[in-house]
């Protein structure tokens, strides 16, 4: 009955040292999106719509020039700042702004036009 209740409780601890968050400035994201970038893990994101487009293709088109696309899903009503505690949002601003100074504003506006004709 003692083995039995040591290995309850042995099995409880280990469950309950779960890995600690560890928070993460802005700064810190800035940094590490520069970093990305400047190595060419370009990451695009991009809000999740409703368009008359094709996802799939966009993503595709994107790919064609090392691009890969990640969803965002439009903010509910929690602020972001209390739902972001590493400060992803600051990751994702600075990654699209040296996306979008790189590759310019029309281009991603255009590789979704092409899926938005592709698709009708």
């Amino acid at each position: 009955m003692k083995l039995v209740f040591f290995f309850a409780l042995f099995a409880l601890t280990i469950s309950c040292n779960k890995k600690q968050e560890v928070y993460i400035s802005c700064e810190q994201q800035h940094k590490k999106a520069k970093n990305d970038f400047n190595n060419n893990k370009f990451i695009y994101f991009d809000y999740l719509q409703s368009n008359d487009f094709d996802r799939k293709l966009y993503s595709r088109l994107l790919q064609e020039n090392n691009i890969t696309l990640d969803t965002l899903v439009p903010e509910g009503c929690i602020p972001l700042s209390s739902t972001d505690l590493n400060n992803e949002h600051c990751y994702i601003q600075m990654m699209n702004n040296n996306l979008n100074a790189k590759f310019g504003h029309r281009f991603f506006d255009s590789l979704r036009l092409k899926a938005t004709i592709k698709n009708n």
